[in-house]
């Protein structure tokens, strides 16, 4: 797998569409929230998805996923949940066929660890 330097952190090359996020929310429950690209932090959805990578965690090796809006823009999730630059998730919180899409042709494994589902390259 190659990995390249996105800041301070670590990226895979492969970028894939993420339009849902399954998280949970206020009262703990998971639930599904619409994600989309937006360029200003106070504008309403778009239909722009967002995009996600792999990430790799330097301390521990465990591998995530980087959800980063198109063209340098905002990440918003949800109606009002979260207006972000990027956001850091667990392989369960992805659509399966995107992360099939970001696992191929890699030897990545997937792990349960403290209740989320990460990956760790062999």
């Amino acid at each position: 797998m190659e990995w390249n330097n996105y800041g301070k952190l670590v990226v895979g090359k492969r970028e894939v569409e993420i339009k849902t996020l399954k998280l949970k929310d206020e009262s703990g429950k998971v639930r599904r929230f619409r994600v989309c690209t937006i360029w200003n932090p106070f504008s309403d959805f778009t239909g722009v998805s967002a995009t996600g990578r792999l990430y790799k965690d330097e301390k521990t090796g465990y591998i995530g996923v980087l959800i980063t809006g198109k063209n340098m823009g905002y990440i918003k999730v949800g109606k009002s949940f979260l207006v972000q630059s990027s956001i850091i998730v667990s392989f369960e919180c992805i659509s399966k066929t995107a992360l099939k899409k970001l696992l191929k042709d890699t030897h990545i494994e997937t792990v349960e660890i403290d209740e989320q589902i990460v990956g760790v390259e062999r």
